[in-house]
């Protein structure tokens, strides 16, 4: 009995030495080659060391899909505002509540404290910002650097004229080549309310920045301009989705 049980053990050691020098299902053995490291990177993937410090470069292009209607062209964005970060790393969530950071960007269009904030981060690798306000059926192209490691990508920008809707992308991953599409919505802040006045809102519609109520809700789908206020949903409101962002691999 006690022979068998010797026996039973080697087979079953044999067994488990056997498939610890398997690889893993799918891959072949020249992709570990091409990937295979001593240490993986944060995202937990394995990366050559000689790619570890590797920069990558995109091409970010945000197009305005809001209508062109009205005085102040209905929906202007705010410069868009990127970083590339490790998957860790969370610009917003919908369902949390908005950084103060993110606030100030969703309410009046502030930007310098969260590019400040990014560049402080150790989780952030680059912060790349557009030149100008994008009006409705205009493009933005902005470049941004990437490495192993630090391969998701954020963005948010403004909706001018609106107490603090933003439109944004959290945490997706950088294409490894060619273009991806994202479409963006248009989100709620929860940190201004949404009086839809005149003397609330900064955009070119009213020209009143720092006026707002400040509010304490989480992030969310915003639904719109309703006309509780000064603002005519005809001439400023806007469909889903408010833009549309394209991510290209340039070297």
């Amino acid at each position: 009995m006690r022979h068998l049980l010797r026996a039973s053990l080697m087979v079953l050691a044999l067994a488990l030495v056997w498939a610890c020098n398997q690889e893993p299902a799918g891959v072949t053995s020249q992709t570990l080659e091409q990937t295979g490291s001593v240490e993986p990177d944060r995202s937990g993937r394995f990366t050559p060391p000689d790619l570890i410090n590797t920069e990558f470069e995109f091409e970010i292009t945000i197009e305005n899909l809001t209508p062109a209607t009205g005085d102040g062209a209905s929906q202007p964005f705010s410069p868009l505002l990127l970083t590339t970060h490790t998957p860790l790393f969370h610009l917003f969530r919908v369902g949390d509540y908005a950084s103060e950071e993110l606030a100030q960007i969703a309410q009046d269009a502030v930007s310098g404290p969260m590019v400040e904030q990014l560049n402080q981060s150790p989780q952030v690798f680059d912060v790349a910002q557009g030149d100008g306000v994008i009006l409705p059926g205009g493009k933005s192209t902005v470049r941004i650097k990437a490495k192993p490691g630090f391969h998701k990508l954020s963005a948010v920008t403004m909706l001018v004229n609106t107490n603090d809707a933003f439109a944004g992308l959290d945490a997706v991953r950088l294409p490894r080549f060619g273009t991806a599409v994202y479409y963006l919505k248009a989100y709620d802040a929860g940190s201004e309310k949404n009086t839809e006045l005149a003397a609330h809102i900064p955009g070119p519609c009213c020209g009143n920045p720092f006026k707002g109520i400040p509010t304490h809700e989480r992030i969310k789908p915003h639904k719109g301009i309703k006309g509780i206020g000064d603002l005519d949903p005809a001439v400023y409101g806007w469909q889903q989705p408010v833009a549309k962002l394209t991510i290209r691999m340039v070297q």
